[in-house]
């Protein structure tokens, strides 16, 4: 006869602190203190996104970052006084929240190699002649073969 345990995951919201951080976290509230308890807090940045040197627009983008950056604990303690305001996460944050929460410590790297060869890539595209870009182009499409 086994005993089961369920461990409840609270549903993640969004805080944006006196300081002008926006966090996501699981949030515990414990009646009659002054303090909550975030679990697995995580800074939302936002940042401009150049896309290249030629191009003429900017486009935002958010990072998901540790809160409290190499930190072991899971939960952290934050006087009420500290939050401006709370909200709830769109699906797609929440979904982005939780993939990252889990994956954070694994997929770091190759995030990393993966930005480093597409940016190798593009030079290469980048330096070619006009001609040899559109040959190259239609190669990778399947259209033509390298001769």
């Amino acid at each position: 006869d086994k005993k089961e345990t369920t461990v409840k995951i609270p549903v993640p919201r969004l805080l944006k602190l006196v300081t002008g951080e926006q966090i996501i976290a699981g949030m515990y509230v414990t009646e009659g203190s002054d303090f909550i308890r975030l679990s697995d807090p995580y800074k939302v940045d936002l940042y401009n996104d150049d896309m290249s040197g030629d191009t003429y627009y900017v486009e935002e983008r958010m990072a998901l970052r540790p809160w409290i950056f190499q930190g072991t604990d899971k939960i952290y303690s934050i006087h009420k006084n500290n939050i401006m305001t709370l909200g709830v996460p769109t699906n797609t944050l929440k979904d982005y929240y939780n993939n990252v929460r889990l994956n954070y410590t694994k997929t770091l790297e190759p995030i990393i190699k993966k930005k480093a060869k597409e940016d190798s890539m593009n030079k290469l595209l980048n330096d070619m002649s006009d001609d040899d870009y559109f040959e190259t182009l239609e190669y990778l499409k399947g259209n033509k073969t390298k001769h």
